[in-house]
């Protein structure tokens, strides 16, 4: 079985394809390009700076260093990215907007859009400046873009960038941001400890209520039965020291007593109650004396010296009084602490004069018991207490897990637009977008540009291409190629059509054969090819008839040469009016072809007298005595006519303009052509004005001009 044929590129056609489609891939990358450098021009350039920030995994404490420990590799790796993620949060963002005061920024601040600006210009609208918390999330929204945060491979790297309009501000807001984090995570750690320090407070205090509550159970249980531990084994010493503890404490009461006096007297200013709360002779003596300048003062004149002298006097006798009593009540307070140690000293001595002596099993029960539980409560309160006070210092000498490792600088050059880059894209998609758009315009929109094209647009054979060709001096069309130059190139494309026809499946040989040529716009070379087709049948032998049946624009006797005094028109409208000697046909001065010839527009709709009887008498009767019978029709999508003339034709050939024909119109007018015809007429397209390539340019030898 023979290999199926394989489609190859044809380096050719695409080169073909490329120069038809030049000036739509050029038009589209220069709009891509202007559009590229339009916004280049206007776009405005930013600078990206970054800082480099090393974070250690490792957990730190410098009151404890041998403390510090080590993270598995896989929760080191885990740690630096939640780093990262901190870095881009919201709340260091914030934190570095407000420490830089970018909520009154230029560049991140209060901004108008487009939108109202336009409005504003026009008087639309009046532009309102963002405020509150609206300005505050949008300068986030704009410092947030400005940020780039990434980690550096699997290190332990982050590097920080800020992009800015000012290469200067760019760096200093990206060291900004790094050391705002760093203040951040400091911060985080200090109140992290405070916090910790808070709890434990709250615990130091509950546990030294619990101290002073087992220390005062001991001494009660004590007190309440000192009688009965006195004769178990306290003895006369015992006694002693029980005596020391009670004057020391009625001392100390008594002294308690003398100073909340003085200080309720040295409130009110009453320095005689202080004097006698204090039991001060001295102090007493001021008092006096300060009394009585009292009222030697009120009984002065006013403004006198001697007023003057005596308020100087006055102010020396407060002075000295406050001195005094802050002395007295100094003094105080020291016999009150030294009474306290004589008291806490009798106790002791108490307790343990109580513990050697030679008590009971049952007092030594309890006393023991009393004694834990107040060494346990001292533990705790100790414990406790040594731990707040670590917490207190570790707050103080907290430091970062990051550093900065390397300050951001200001850049050279801007990072944003990268004009190379942006040129490039540009060009490569302006290549993209002009090559798409020429391949639509070349095999969907615009017109058909190959044979193979036309096999694709249309499903119906093409019988030939026939190629562009100007006129030369002396002919009234290209169809005078058949006749001046029969073995030239668009004559056998004639003949490659006629032979398509006579190979067709309704020609069989015998009988007049009736075609039909039409297109879908006007202009597109059908009466040309009509013309041409019919003195090839001509010059072959066939009787051949050419009728103009386009009644609304007859054109073939121009081709011709010929001013007829009547057309068909005029006798299809009515030919009892024509002269007896009136003809609308003539002889193809240059070929035996018979032709039936117009002269004039119809100026009523031409449809109704192509379904008359009188047209289908005139083809039956040509029928009976021609051979070769072709109907250059009008077309199809302008007017209606070609549509009633393709039930009589047995085959139809349609003329399709080289690039020029749009797809869309072709598939419409080929629709409507298909709805027409009789079933099982073929239809025959032919490619008119071919300009793809020099056909027979291999068979030059065979074709001569």
């Amino acid at each position: 079985m023979p290999n199926a044929p394989q489609e190859v590129i044809d380096l050719k056609s695409v080169l073909t394809f490329l120069r038809r489609q030049f000036r739509l891939i050029l038009l589209s990358v220069l709009l891509i390009l202007g559009g590229a450098l339009i916004y280049l021009f206007y776009v405005t350039p930013l600078y990206t700076s970054t800082a480099l920030l090393l974070v250690d995994p490792a957990r730190k404490n410098l009151l404890y260093p041998d403390e510090s420990t080590s993270m598995p590799g896989s929760a080191e790796n885990a740690r630096v990215e939640s780093e990262v993620e901190i870095l881009k949060s919201a709340a260091v963002a914030m934190a570095t907007v407000e420490a830089l005061g970018l909520l009154r920024d230029p560049e991140f601040g209060p901004q108008i859009g487009l939108s109202e600006k336009i409005k504003t210009a026009f008087g639309i609208s009046t532009a309102k400046a963002e405020t509150g918390g609206a300005l505050l999330n949008a300068t986030l929204d704009r410092f947030g873009d400005a940020i780039s945060v990434r980690r550096r491979g699997l290190t332990y790297l982050i590097a920080v960038s800020v992009s800015a309009e000012d290469p200067d501000r760019a760096a200093r807001f990206a060291n900004a941001l790094a050391q705002t984090y760093i203040h951040l995570q400091i911060r985080s750690k200090v109140n992290a400890s405070l916090a910790a320090r808070d709890i434990l407070l709250a615990q130091t205090e509950s546990s030294r209520r619990s101290l002073v509550a087992s220390e005062d159970a001991l001494d009660s249980f004590i007190d309440r039965n000192f009688d009965r531990l006195q004769q178990e084994g306290g003895g006369d010493s015992l006694g002693a020291l029980r005596g020391q503890l009670l004057t020391a404490t009625a001392s100390r009461l008594s002294a308690e007593l003398q100073l909340t006096g003085a200080k309720s007297a040295l409130s009110r200013g009453d320095w005689g109650a202080l004097a006698q709360s204090l039991g001060d002779d001295a102090l007493e003596a001021l008092a006096r004396q300060r009394k009585a300048l009292g009222r030697r003062l009120g009984r002065a004149n006013v403004g006198s010296p001697e007023k003057m002298d005596l308020r100087s006097q006055l102010a020396g006798m407060d002075e000295a009084l406050k001195n005094r009593t802050q002395t007295a009540i100094a003094r105080l307070q020291s016999d009150i602490v030294t009474l306290e140690n004589d008291t806490r000293d009798a106790r002791s001595g108490i307790r343990r004069l109580v513990l050697q002596g030679d008590l009971s099993s049952t007092s030594l029960t309890q006393i023991y018991e009393l004694q834990q539980k107040a060494e346990i409560a001292q533990r705790q309160y100790a414990t406790l207490l040594s731990r707040t006070r670590d917490l207190d210092a570790e707050a103080m000498v907290q430091i970062a897990d990051s550093r900065i490792v390397s300050a951001a600088l200001s850049p050279r050059e801007a990072s944003f637009p990268n004009t190379n880059l942006i040129m490039s894209l540009a060009l490569v998609a302006a290549l993209g977008v002009g090559t798409g758009l020429a391949f639509l315009n070349e095999f969907y929109v615009g017109g058909v540009t190959s044979v193979s094209h036309l096999a694709m647009v249309l499903p119906a054979p093409v019988a030939t291409a026939v190629p562009r060709i100007d006129e030369k001096k002396g002919q009234f069309t290209v169809a005078d190629t058949i006749v001046d130059a029969p073995l030239s190139v668009y004559s056998e494309s004639m003949r490659r059509l006629r032979a398509s026809i006579d190979q067709s499946a309704r020609v069989n040989g015998s009988g007049c054969t009736v075609i039909m040529v039409t297109s879908s716009l006007p202009a597109e070379g059908k009466t040309t090819v009509a013309m041409a087709l019919a003195r090839t049948y001509a010059l072959a032998g066939k009787s051949t008839l050419l009728l103009d049946a386009d009644l609304r624009r007859p054109s073939l006797h121009k081709y011709l040469g010929l001013k007829p005094e009547y057309g068909f028109l005029d006798y299809l409208r009515d030919p009892g009016m024509l002269a007896e000697d009136a003809q609308f046909y003539a002889a193809d001065p240059r070929s035996p072809v018979l032709a039936v010839l117009g002269r004039s527009r119809s100026e009523m709709p031409a449809d109704r007298l192509l379904q008359s009887s009188l047209f289908e008498n005139l083809l039956k009767n040509a029928r009976a005595v021609m051979d070769i019978i072709i109907l250059d029709t009008s077309p199809l999508l302008p007017v209606v006519d070609a549509r009633y003339v393709a039930p009589h034709a047995d085959v139809i050939v349609n003329c399709v303009r080289f690039g020029v024909t749009g797809q869309n119109d072709l598939r419409s007018a080929f629709a409507q052509l298909n709805d027409s015809i009789r079933p099982g007429t073929p239809i025959f397209s032919v490619l008119s004005h071919d300009e793809s390539s020099v056909t027979g340019y291999r068979y030059d030898e065979y074709y001569t001009d």
